[in-house]
């Protein structure tokens, strides 16, 4: 049994898929389960999928889809925000405007 589930978090149980404001409330074993999404959904994109032979369908909260970029590109944005751009306080909201910003440096502002 895997310990975390990327492409839909809360199949663990407990695990949050997606931020809202109460998160802070939760253990953050389980609270980082929407920056296990969205690396999902920025790699493999959103919608019905098999990767490795097994079978994925990653919704998104507002249900519209999203491509993936693939895994090298999602790995060298987070790499980069996590070095550069994170502290040890940064939350959602900081994340957020890290990873687009390292997106912008990296692949151009329309990325």
């Amino acid at each position: 049994t895997p310990l975390r589930y990327m492409d839909k978090p809360s199949k663990d149980g407990a695990s949050k898929d997606y931020w809202y404001s109460g998160i802070g409330n939760v253990d953050v074993h389980y609270s980082s389960g929407p920056a296990n999404h969205w690396f999902y959904l920025l790699s493999e994109g959103s919608g019905a999928k098999t990767v490795n032979g097994v079978t994925y369908d990653s919704p998104t909260s507002d249900g519209l889809p999203v491509t993936g970029i693939g895994r090298d590109k999602a790995l060298q944005i987070w790499f980069k925000a996590l070095t550069t751009k994170f502290t040890s306080t940064t939350n959602y909201a900081a994340a957020r405007t890290g990873t687009l910003a390292v997106a912008s440096e990296l692949y151009g502002a329309t990325s």
